[in-house]
């Protein structure tokens, strides 16, 4: 099924699952490392990326349906000495805030403090003056900093490092053999390498190494085991909470209409969804699950257009053989865009977005600053094309880099008088100039 597929894509290798009918079944096909040329086989361990941040977030309603943690009371009821810049959050943050996305709290802050069990504790330590990049349980706002405190809290709750808490407590239970976390775990799997480039050749190193992240991307495993788990959260009563819709998301394509507790929550023509997405160095995989008609879907490559892949084989997959639709990302409209509401200099934690007029054209320029800068090492900067979506509101416009085919949405919105722009699942503000 997934052979040609992967040529079409640039995926040099992929593994698929299939939940239906309580029934899994799993296809692998090309190499899990150009240079190695081992092959892909349905045992094969893949990066989850950012779906980790669901067995982070597992771990915390575990702990809070087992009376040990308030997912409504601040985060230093846990962490005594919790600070970030801003007093205020740093006193009302909670859990809740944390899972959903909606802290404010600067997303994307990659320190890496080690490879120590100490790691999350010292991440954690260096968020005295890490700022606001929307303001505090405004809009949801993709966070990674937000499940490395969630991953802290764990620590402190169970006394075991997170990695340890998570094998102990979540995947030994369920079963999960093929699930780690460390990179000299997943040694003892036949284990995807990521590729990077046009043409894709193998990534330098172990994008998922910085041990202090781990609990936002850190998690490896099998596709079956994927399901597993996801099997664990359709027949377990107190996790569906978890799905259940808390905040919604200004840029509802790119993920899906809202948040739940850890979760992305959405709705295929009725039928509700759930899932999460994950991208490291090199890999990325993608989950969807239709709890009514007991199905879910994952996608695991290791680079590539692995996005590509996942939405011809969703389409197959579940729009074909289970008849559920897929909702459509927006498409440009082909008229001069509306530059009033989205021309401005946007800005969060090392990103700046810039939208300028050009004649009758819109061009965005994305630069990365410091810290990211320099945390993520080479990062691909340029413009892009902006113009109006079809059908999706005068404040939905949509992105396109040169040579791209695919069009990314981009989302204008106010909050108290201030502009932002949602992309990517990330809220920026504007700035003065």
């Amino acid at each position: 099924m997934i052979g040609d597929a992967l040529a079409r894509h640039g995926v040099p290798g992929a593994a698929v699952g299939v939940l239906a009918g309580g029934e899994v079944t799993v296809e692998a096909a090309g190499v899990l490392n150009l240079h190695t040329r081992v092959e892909a086989t349905p045992d094969s361990v893949f990066q989850l990326g950012s779906i980790s941040k669901v067995y982070t977030a597992t771990l915390v309603v575990r702990l809070a349906e087992q009376g040990l943690l308030d997912l409504d009371a601040p985060v230093r009821d846990v962490l005594p000495a919790f600070r970030v810049a801003d007093p205020d959050v740093s006193a009302r943050v909670t859990p809740r805030h944390l899972l959903t996305h909606t802290s404010g709290i600067a997303g994307d802050c990659f320190a890496d403090t080690g490879r120590g069990d100490d790691c999350l504790e010292r991440y954690v330590a260096e968020l005295a003056d890490v700022g606001q990049d929307v303001p505090f349980s405004g809009v949801m706002s993709y966070s990674n900093t937000a499940y490395v405190v969630l991953g802290r809290l764990v620590e402190v709750l169970t006394g075991q490092s997170w990695d340890a808490a998570l094998r102990s407590t979540l995947l030994a239970p369920a079963g999960l053999h093929a699930t780690v976390t460390l990179p000299e775990d997943a040694l003892r799997f036949r284990t995807a390498w990521g590729h990077v480039g046009d043409p894709v050749g193998p990534a330098e190193g172990w994008s998922a190494a910085v041990r202090s992240l781990g609990p936002a991307g850190g998690v490896c495993a099998s596709a079956a085991d994927v399901l597993a788990f996801v099997r664990l959260h359709l027949e377990d009563p107190a996790l569906a909470i978890m799905r259940a819709p808390h905040v919604a998301v200004p840029d509802r394509w790119t993920t899906g209409s809202h948040w739940g507790l850890g979760w992305i929550v959405d709705d295929w023509g009725g039928h509700p969804v759930f899932g999460h997405d994950g991208n490291t160095g090199g890999q990325s995989a993608r989950l969807r699950v239709v709890p009514d008609a007991g199905v879910a879907l994952v996608v695991l490559g290791n680079g590539g257009d692995v996005q590509g892949l996942w939405e011809e084989l969703c389409g197959t997959v579940m729009g074909e053989r289970f008849g559920l639709a897929v909702p459509a990302w927006p498409a440009p409209i082909p008229e001069p865009a509306d530059a009033t509401r989205v021309v401005g200099r946007y800005e969060r934690h090392g990103s700046r977005l810039k939208v300028d007029r050009d004649g009758d054209e819109l061009i965005a320029s994305l630069s990365v600053l410091e810290p990211l800068a320099s945390q993520l090492g080479e990062f691909a900067e340029g413009e892009t094309a902006v113009v109006r979506a079809s059908d999706a509101g005068p404040d939905v416009f949509v992105t396109r880099a040169a040579g791209e085919e695919r069009w990314r949405p981009l989302v204008v919105f106010d909050i108290d008088g201030r502009r932002y722009v949602h992309t990517g699942a990330r809220a920026q503000p504007e700035v003065s100039t």
